[in-house]
């Protein structure tokens, strides 16, 4: 089974029993925590948590998200361990394809499904342009 890594810095992650039986893990390297299921890898946990991220950026957007502000959001992953791109990217992209869940329901956002998705899609191509 392959080891969970933390999806910033790539460093292996040594996970603990909490008192919901939630494994936790925090990173001091670069402070980043992780919850995980027992049983489970850090990826097959993640279940939404992947998109959690990249909409918690535009929570308070009413209307389209500006490119300038894309360019800037897809800057910053480019600081994460490619693997969780990789995996950030393929989960965006079979969202966008096959729905599955409502996106305005994460941090009960403002903007609408349509401000969602368009932002997720554009986010996705700027992120793969730039791995390039």
């Amino acid at each position: 089974m392959e080891e969970d890594f933390c999806f910033r810095c790539g460093a292996n992650l040594l996970f603990s029993l909490d008192s919901n039986n939630i494994f936790s893990s925090e990173y001091e390297k670069c402070g980043q925590g992780y919850a995980k299921e027992k049983g489970r890898t850090l990826i097959d946990s993640r279940k939404n948590s992947s998109f959690a991220i990249p909409l918690y950026s535009i929570i308070f957007e009413k209307g389209k998200v500006s490119n300038q502000k894309i360019n800037q959001i897809a800057s910053t992953y480019l600081e994460y361990d490619k693997r969780y791109i990789k995996v950030l990217i393929e989960d965006i992209d079979e969202e966008l394809t096959n729905p599955k869940r409502k996106l305005t329901n994460f941090h009960n956002m403002i903007g609408t499904e349509e401000i969602a998705r368009d932002y997720l899609k554009r986010l996705s191509i700027e992120i793969k342009n730039r791995l390039k």
